[in-house]
């Protein structure tokens, strides 16, 4: 995936945003988000085991009369004419491979003035999935509107990032941990894995949950990747998207350590760790 500028400056200026133009893209943006979705060397770490993945640019043109009435964003996405539509093979992953994808998408988006922001749950899975030839072995897990955004937010979309505290996040004392999870990682100590951490802690989430939990080994750059699912009754329907985010989370870290020139491997290990059973572990990046 290619940029522009640095990813460091595209995650710092990502926002969801719900409210779009009406207008189409424009024939020459359009052209080079399928340039995006078609790159077929584009891999994330879990690619290997996920299965087959791919996204589609549809345009609410292509859906009938009625059947716009039915997209079920239920108010929350306005004027946007365009989403993107993926559909992954069910497989060990698949979230999580699906999570980065996505996330990549999005921030390419991002590089080139669109708004975007994640559906899991408020969108129809059956009309989109039938839109996208969505084959019996596959799903659609997620979606993004994609379009023009307009300068001012409208209200509802105001009332809605200021429920889910939209521009706060966990500091680094409640995500990253040093060797158990009961000792804070100092972000004195990380040198140069500070902005890739930073980059995990600004990573979009379901309700802005933000599940991920990274655990340091002490005086190695080896970094496990958690996610925490939520005991709370209220809550559990976001353990539905915790695999997604974390996705989200591992590109952020993964594409920044390129742009920042660290090296390092993904790897699926079994950690001398014995966390509650709310932490599972996902991978694991050995540093170089």
């Amino acid at each position: 995936m290619q940029f522009s500028k640095s990813v460091i400056e595209i995650i710092k200026e990502r926002t969801s945003w719900r409210t779009y133009s009406n207008q189409l893209l424009e024939d020459d943006t359009k052209k080079k988000i399928d340039q995006i979705l078609t790159i077929k060397d584009f891999k994330s770490p879990f690619s290997e085991l996920a299965g087959n993945t791919r996204f589609e640019l549809i345009g609410v043109p292509e859906f009938a009369p009625d059947e716009r009435k039915k997209l079920g964003t239920y108010g929350l996405i306005k004027g946007a004419q365009e989403f993107i539509v993926g559909a992954i093979e069910k497989s060990d992953y698949y979230k999580e491979n699906y999570g980065y994808l996505l996330e990549a998408i999005i921030l390419a988006a991002t590089d080139l003035n669109l708004g975007t922001c994640w559906l899991g749950g408020t969108f129809n899975k059956s009309l989109f999935s039938t839109k996208i030839n969505c084959q019996k072995n596959e799903i659609v897990p997620a979606i993004t509107p994609i379009g023009y955004t307009i300068k001012t937010r409208r209200s509802k979309e105001k009332a809605i990032r200021a429920f889910v505290k939209a521009d706060s996040r966990f500091p680094w004392s409640k995500i990253f941990f040093e060797n158990t999870f009961s000792t804070a990682l100092p972000r004195e100590t990380t040198g140069r894995y500070e902005t890739l951490l930073e980059m995990v802690r600004l990573a979009p989430s379901a309700g802005n949950k933000q599940p991920w939990r990274v655990l340091k080994e002490k005086d190695c750059d080896n970094f496990h990747f958690y996610v925490k699912s939520s005991q709370d009754l209220k809550l559990k329907v976001y353990n539905t998207f915790i695999n997604l985010d974390i996705g989200i989370a591992i590109c952020h870290f993964d594409l920044t350590a390129k742009d920042v020139g660290i090296e390092g491997t993904w790897e699926f290990l079994s950690p001398d760790i014995n966390p509650s059973e709310e932490f599972k572990y996902i991978i694991s990046w050995i540093g170089q």
